[in-house]
């Protein structure tokens, strides 16, 4: 596949999950997780403020504390909590382009599984993204070389992750998800690096989330047919 491929497939499953108003629900899955995870969280943490001091500057202080790591958490949790909607995305849009029907995977399994891969993404792409970022501090003209290495750092991990998807809903091993990556790199690249330029608009992580698993099958339905 193609550069242009893999842009195509991403902008695909855009459409996909706008023209069919079936699939909404699921989309909203990851955002309705975070928000759930954040007032739950936020509130906890201001009430649990509250209780341990009496000292009013202290309580504005600990439950700003709360709020921030509820918010961290929020983001953390939101989509590996909702594994199970994205796979249901992502098997619809496999049947929809002719593919077959897979089985449905045990949740707790799923949601292990979407942790483990974000945190692998991060875990390899946040230290070359710091990395990059220092020598762009250090050395400002070097930003003509490393602002473009940061977006497509942040768009194979990006890619990455959105695979997974529809790799697992296949039963589909590391190294073979790997091999995929490497043989059509160009495709996977550009996929990538149009998520990584949504997800420079801020606050559409959790948004992109259904558009890029269905975009993420098209491109594994139209390598790999079932």
């Amino acid at each position: 596949m193609s550069f242009f491929a893999g842009v195509r497939a991403f902008f695909g499953g855009i459409g996909f999950v706008v023209a069919r108003p079936s699939v909404w629900p699921l989309a909203f899955v990851p955002v309705l997780a975070a928000t759930l995870l954040l007032g739950g969280g936020a509130a906890l943490a201001i009430w649990g403020a509250t209780k341990l001091v009496t000292s009013v500057l202290l309580q504005v202080l600990l439950s700003i504390a709360g709020v921030i790591v509820a918010f961290l958490i929020a983001i953390t949790l939101a989509q590996p909590l909702s594994g199970f909607a994205l796979e249901a995305i992502a098997r619809r849009q496999e049947t929809a382009l002719g593919g077959r029907v897979w089985p449905n995977q045990p949740f707790l399994r799923s949601t292990l599984r979407s942790l483990r891969v974000s945190l692998t993404a991060l875990a390899v792409s946040l230290p070359i993204l710091a990395l990059l970022g220092l020598v762009t501090l250090l050395f400002p003209p070097a930003g003509v070389v490393t602002v473009p290495l940061k977006l497509i750092v942040a768009g194979l991990a990006a890619a990455y992750d959105f695979l997974d998807y529809p790799f697992s809903v296949r039963g589909v091993d590391v190294r073979e998800r790997v091999a995929f990556m490497r043989a059509n790199f160009s495709a996977v690249l550009g996929f990538g690096l149009s998520a990584a330029a949504v997800l420079l608009i801020p606050g559409m992580g959790l948004f992109l989330l259904p558009f890029g698993v269905a975009g993420a099958t098209r491109m594994v339905v139209k390598e790999c047919p079932s």
